[in-house]
């Protein structure tokens, strides 16, 4: 089929072995799609993958997703992942599963899906230039429900991911339909990170710690929306922490997130009180600059 002179085709899972998605191409996930342990998912420079919005039976998250498995492999240089309809057109409205990553490197949990840390035989392997998404996770169901499967979903999670398994060098998320970016257990470096608009917090890290080398771009924005912030850590199983480099070129703006620390000569001190803005836009010329939180959220 075509959508706007552009070859459509469904990505069909499980993935197993080596699947190379091609240029000129336009990938649809319309269900649960998995790569598994021990494949590799090869994409060409400037791939679009949507992923379908709506609820969805046939996948055990309720939502279509792509989920890459602990052990899998993705080799990619610039990858645009978005939301679309049913007749596989990109929408702006976010109501899909979401893009997930499984590592080996320690345990987690969240949302249903969990996975166990491994030894370095069954590590993920992640490479990419850059990964781009736009309107992917979804939040609360309108009408309230007790079903866990349809609460809210980041748009980007990374789950037990360790920095040797991570090679990515640009991450940019759009209008999340949750958080923009979360880590759960995980240790990752990213040269550039960019997140915008988020429906909740721009950067969610459970006992995680990321590093930002080059420029780190984070608007959210006040809405009416309460708690919803540049940076929410939580501590379960230990620090949760963001290492800005110097030189590092920073414009944050927001709320800064409730109860963290933030050591850094060249930004302002943060303001914990509830709903007052932060702002900071410069690059980090004295030294680096940490946020974190030990021991609270």
């Amino acid at each position: 089929m075509t959508m706007a002179d552009t070859c459509v085709e469904l990505l069909q899972g499980p993935v197993t072995g080596t699947l190379r998605l091609k240029a000129g191409v336009t990938y649809v996930v319309t269900t649960d799609v998995r790569v598994r342990k021990g494949a590799r998912l090869v994409v060409e420079d400037g791939v679009s993958i949507l992923i379908l919005n709506g609820l969805v039976p046939t996948s055990p998250i309720g939502h279509a997703a792509l989920i890459f498995e602990q052990g899998s492999s993705l080799d990619a240089a610039r990858l645009y992942i978005r939301a679309c309809n049913h007749l596989f057109r990109p929408v702006r409205k976010a109501d899909n599963g979401g893009v997930w990553f499984f590592g080996a490197y320690r345990s987690a949990e969240k949302d249903g899906l969990d996975v166990t840390a491994a030894g370095p035989s069954a590590a993920s392997y992640f490479s990419a230039a850059l990964i781009a998404v736009y309107h992917l996770g979804h939040g609360d169901p309108a009408v309230p429900s007790n079903d866990p499967m349809l609460d809210d979903r980041d748009g980007f999670s990374l789950m037990g991911v360790g920095p040797q398994e991570w090679r990515v060098g640009e991450l940019r998320s759009f209008h999340s339909g949750d958080d923009g970016l979360d880590l759960t257990n995980s240790q990752i470096r990213l040269q550039r990170l960019q997140v915008v608009a988020p429906a909740e917090d721009g950067i969610n890290l459970s006992s995680s710690k990321l590093e930002v080398a080059r420029s780190l771009v984070v608007d959210v924005s006040m809405t009416h929306v309460p708690d919803r912030d540049i940076f929410d850590f939580e501590v379960d199983d230990g620090p949760s922490y963001v290492e800005i480099a110097r030189h590092c070129h920073v414009d944050i703006s927001g709320v800064f997130g409730d109860q963290l620390h933030l050591v850094s000569p060249d930004m302002p001190a943060a303001n914990h009180a509830e709903d007052v803005p932060y702002r900071f836009k410069g690059a980090l010329r004295q030294s680096p600059a940490l946020v974190y939180s030990l021991n609270e959220d």
